[in-house]
């Protein structure tokens, strides 16, 4: 019996116009700047060659709107949005935003078994996720604006994590 492969890509939104705050109702006011968004098209362009059968996205503006821009160079597929990839605001204990990133895991290895996923979030969720495959502090984990994580399932059994930088070149 073979081993379907599903591959998810985790992207960072791209950048915002001001800083990271731990006040949420700061935070959440964050929108892309002109180079975010074209570091999501550049992102969608890349992606493209993978045909990505949807896009998860956290609810937050600045990662619908990095969504969209990758939809759109991609054929436009269906987005869905779930808390599950919203922002960690401090001080929400490590094991408590792990189990939110394996819960969309899951979720996505049970509907989209065999498929290639985008899901646009934040840069917690996705060095959190890299650093428990790596073994690694998550403070060593790089992830700027755009950034993208392949994580390549064999069933669900995560065998592989690529950085890719498609948008790093990317000027204001």
């Amino acid at each position: 019996m073979s081993k379907l492969q599903t591959v998810v890509f985790l992207v960072r939104h791209g950048e915002t116009d001001h800083f990271y705050s731990v006040d949420e109702s700061i935070d959440k006011q964050r929108q892309l700047t002109g180079r975010g968004r074209a570091q999501a098209t550049v992102v969608g362009k890349y992606l493209a060659q993978f045909m990505p059968e949807i896009i998860y996205s956290s609810p937050l503006e600045r990662c619908r709107e990095t969504a969209a821009l990758i939809a759109k160079e991609i054929g436009d597929p269906k987005i869905e949005t779930t808390a599950k990839l919203a922002e960690i605001y401090s001080p929400e204990p490590r094991n408590e935003a792990g189990e939110r990133g394996e819960s969309i895991f899951s979720r996505i290895l049970t509907k989209h078994a065999g498929e290639q996923v985008v899901c646009v979030t934040h840069q917690y969720i996705i060095r959190y996720a890299v650093a428990d495959f790596r073994h690694s502090e998550y403070e060593h984990i790089p992830c700027d604006s755009a950034d993208v994580y392949r994580f390549v399932f064999a069933g669900k059994i995560l065998v592989e994590v690529t950085h890719l930088r498609p948008a790093h070149e990317i000027h204001s």
